[in-house]
């Protein structure tokens, strides 16, 4: 017979109270080495076009940070912007300033037509429709954006940045549609911003260009499904100590012996999570495990989870340089005095990146879809079948919900497939613009691989936390402990003659309750 929820709860000496539910937020820090987590607190940020980091861009997006232009970056400005200026009084051909651009780079600018070109040239490049931006996602790109302007490469006003900057503080609403980039720049994204600040004033020689010639969309779509992908992660691994517990499985994956054999530093992070969620915990005495070879999903937990956290931190990387990198054409140079035609805008690191943030992912959720599965079923998990005590009417308990999961599971492998072997076509723009590079995509399937994820992991949870109250084998672990009381203040166990409960609940507990669940993950450091 299963104990009830609150006997382990009592056994264990844990509840939610204990676990702090703050609504402190963190995200993932900028230590060396493996990612950690570091909480959430700035008034201010101050953009200065060289060292924006991930976490100022959630904090602002997020959290309604306010922004400032520094001193340094309105002088980097203004001398880019002079640098520009004497290009083009010695009538130097400059793409976007004294050319037109794509395939009318040959057409002469006359200065006097700059104001109606800049018009003309953000109009026609506003092909938005299809879904709007996310709020969050816009004032990413809009500090993004900012952060560009503020490096004086490009060429653009201090006055231009200001808006930019009033906006954010203003908290303005913008509708960003995020459909039409191939990651060469997100011209059509990119004009929907600069209409709605700048559509009342008249633009200088190449600031249309510096505005539309950016990847700010694509770079804050990257930003915002790291962080998510990221925290995901770490609750999988959360999660799946206490389907560890659930299963009865053999902890030996995370003893120190195990854990020294392979010198990667994610395996040792997840691992030494593990090992702390589980502290405590019954698998850990004699007698505790069932097997001595579980299947390789719980077997491989920390090497997959581990694997991720690896290529996370190289994606994260290649992330942070890209905030503060140029992405225009042309680029100026303060240092030199001069400007260049470069292909800046070329977003394929960031979409390399993005594959391999994503592509990690797939055996994550497919390993949490086969401990479902060998949970729910009695030849593997020597419970009940369905995980719910027959009553005599033959309902199949857990197992719809495990053919739910592995559904949502194969539709999120599909958004782990990589793009940077996009097919190219060299017919647009008299063959100029011959390839793509699709990093705003990669960013989309990013969070929207995130949102399916937690469904995913919030599933197992479920599962999880049935099976080791259906199992009545005590301590659970101290962290697992606590996650299994956070847990059924959601959701029901389900007795014999019940259905399983539905996973909704639990979903939002999780999303209203960050900080506890945070707090939870932090226990491993």
């Amino acid at each position: 017979m299963p104990y009830p929820s609150t006997t382990i709860a009592q056994e264990i000496n844990l509840g939610c109270a204990q676990g702090g539910e703050s609504p402190v937020q963190t995200i993932p820090g900028r230590a060396g080495g493996p990612l950690h987590m570091q909480p959430l607190r700035q008034d201010v940020v101050e953009i200065t076009g060289q060292n924006l980091t991930i976490e100022q861009v959630i904090s602002i997006s997020r959290h309604g940070t306010k922004v400032v232009l520094s001193s340094d970056a309105s002088e980097r400005m203004a001398r880019g912007r002079s640098i520009l200026e004497e290009a083009i009084r010695r009538g130097e051909r400059i793409y976007g300033a004294t050319t037109s651009v794509g395939p009318k780079t040959s057409a002469s600018i006359n200065q006097a037509n700059t104001a109606e070109f800049s018009r003309r040239l953000l109009r026609t490049h506003n092909a938005g429709h299809g879904p709007v931006a996310a709020k969050d996602v816009t004032r990413a790109t809009v500090v993004n954006l900012l952060n560009s302007l503020a490096s004086g490469t490009t060429g653009a006003r201090p006055a231009l940045a200001e808006r930019l900057v009033d906006a954010l503080n203003a908290d303005r609403p913008i509708a960003m549609h995020l459909w039409g980039s191939m990651g060469q720049s997100d011209m059509s994204s990119m004009a929907d911003i600069a209409l709605a600040l700048f559509d009342d004033i008249d633009l200088e020689a190449g600031e249309a260009l510096a505005l539309l010639n950016s990847s700010a969309m694509s770079t804050a779509v990257a930003v915002l499904s790291f962080v998510d992908l990221h925290r995901l992660l770490q609750l999988s691994t959360l999660v799946g100590a206490l389907s560890m517990e659930g299963y009865a499985a053999n902890p030996s994956i995370v003893s120190d012996i195990a854990l020294q054999s392979r010198p990667f530093a994610g395996l040792h992070r997840h691992g030494s999570a593990i090992r702390a969620y589980i502290d405590g915990s019954y698998i850990l005495a004699e007698g505790g495990p069932r097997n001595l070879q579980d299947p390789l999903s719980f077997r491989s937990m920390a090497l997959i989870h581990g694997a991720v956290e690896d290529n996370l931190s190289f994606s994260k990387q290649q992330i942070e340089r890209e905030l503060n990198s140029s992405q225009g054409n042309p680029v100026i140079s303060l240092k030199h005095g001069g400007l260049a035609a470069v292909a800046n805008f070329d977003m394929v690191t960031l979409c390399m990146a993005l594959d391999v943030m994503r592509q990690a992912f797939a055996p994550v959720f497919t390993s949490s879809t086969e401990r479902l599965a060998k949970l729910v079923d009695t030849t593997w998990s020597g419970l009940a079948i369905g995980l719910i005590e027959e009553d005599g009417i033959g309902a199949p308990g857990f197992n719809g919900v495990a053919l739910f999961h592995k559904s949502i599971t194969s539709e999120a492998r599909l958004l782990t497939v990589p793009l940077a072997g996009e097919l190219a076509s060299s017919s647009h723009s008299n063959g100029v613009m011959d390839r793509a590079s699709l990093a705003a995509l990669g960013g989309r399937r990013g969070l929207e691989l995130a949102q399916l994820g937690t469904s995913i992991v919030a599933m197992e949870l479920m599962v999880a936390a049935q099976a080791a109250e259906l199992r009545g084998r005590t301590p659970l672990g101290r962290v697992t402990g606590e996650l299994f009381a956070f847990a059924r203040k959601a959701i029901p166990f389900a007795a014999a003659g019940e259905r399983p409960p539905n996973v909704q609940p639990l979903l939002e507990r999780l999303e209203s309750n960050r900080g506890a669940v945070d707090s939870m993950m932090a226990s491993n450091n």
